[in-house]
């Protein structure tokens, strides 16, 4: 959501009801739907006007909030959470939370509500009374909502390197996540709602790099799977070339992704990138399959429909000779 105001917008601010807003706001991000699940947030412009003193639409995990409302639900919250911070008014933790929540859902990258948070729960985890029975439902808590955020159809949040650098430290907290669920149900569901999603996908690398050991073949076939069904998004061909290289097996995957390149004679930029590099690398790419590859680029050359494709297909070519040489030769 854009935070520029148009006029209506603006002079509708001067009306209305801003605590009933923020009240009907925060509740729903407070409290987690009942079958545990992500919600799907959207926020609702003048096309989608809500009754008078309704403020939010729910469906179980599918959540409308009319723009209006939460603009003045921003504005009370960050004055409240100033006078927390500032110590004029004080207020209880779950208060906090609360006001936080409707700031980031307004805007992710106001970092102070995010790193007001992050105290909130160290305190939680630092006291001597806590135990990991309160801690434990306080984190995932934490995690439902960062990641409600971030898979939502809200544009700037998918993408703010704020809630993404808010998560990355959630999951050094949380200590073991399942990073397979977490790249499908987050990861790959922010890479849909903002293409090219370069934090979403340095966040992958994160998840990844924490495990010991090659990535499990369930991990790269779900990559895989996604990058077939965008195939012009270069970060998540990027994200699967890092998976191959850390597995040291490339080549079943670059196999079936000359099929489908020689199928639907692909020439975009993306997946060529993704090809030559693997290519480029005699250890992963062995002399049978770089020959392969030349020949479907050839194939697909000859069907290229512009002059941008044909470049890309011979720049692949190069770039791959240039630094195949550089690696011991496979078989």
């Amino acid at each position: 959501m854009s935070r520029a105001l148009d006029l209506a917008t603006a002079a509708a601010l001067k009306s209305g009801n801003p605590l009933a807003a923020y009240s009907a706001i925060s509740q729903v991000l407070t409290v987690s739907p009942p079958d545990g699940g992500l919600l799907e947030i959207e926020i609702l412009g003048r096309s989608h006007p809500l009754p008078a003193g309704q403020y939010v639409m729910q469906d179980s995990r599918a959540v409308g909030v009319s723009k209006l409302a939460l603009v003045q639900a921003f504005l009370l919250a960050r004055q409240q959470l100033r006078e927390h911070l500032d110590g004029a008014a004080p207020r209880e933790d779950e208060e906090v939370f609360a006001l936080t929540a409707a700031i980031l859902l307004f805007d992710p990258e106001y970092l102070t509500a995010a790193n007001t948070r992050k105290r909130i729960i160290q305190a939680r985890i630092s006291s001597s009374s806590s135990s990991s029975g309160e801690v434990d439902p306080l984190l995932a808590r934490e995690k439902h909502f960062v990641d409600s955020l971030l898979t939502s159809r809200l544009h700037r949040h998918t993408k703010s390197p704020v809630l993404w650098s808010h998560r990355r430290w959630l999951v050094g907290l949380l200590g073991g996540v399942d990073v397979l669920a977490d790249l499908t149900e987050v990861v790959f569901v922010a890479g849909e709602r903002h293409p090219r999603n370069y934090y979403a996908w340095c966040h992958a690398r994160f998840l990844v790099g924490r495990q010991a050991g090659a990535p499990p073949p369930e991990m790269v076939a779900a990559v895989r799977r996604w990058c077939f069904q965008h195939h012009t998004d270069t970060s998540g061909w990027s994200f699967l070339g890092y998976l191959l290289a850390r597995s040291g097996d490339a080549g079943q995957t670059f196999s079936e992704v000359l099929d489908l390149v020689a199928g639907l004679r692909l020439g975009n930029e993306s997946v060529w990138v993704f090809l030559r590099t693997l290519a480029g690398d005699a250890r992963l790419v062995g002399k049978g399959l770089y020959e392969r590859f030349r020949g479907v680029q050839k194939a697909v050359l000859e069907t290229a429909k512009t002059p941008a494709e044909q470049r890309v297909l011979w720049a692949a070519v190069e770039w791959s000779e240039a630094y195949r040489g550089t690696h011991n030769a496979g078989a």
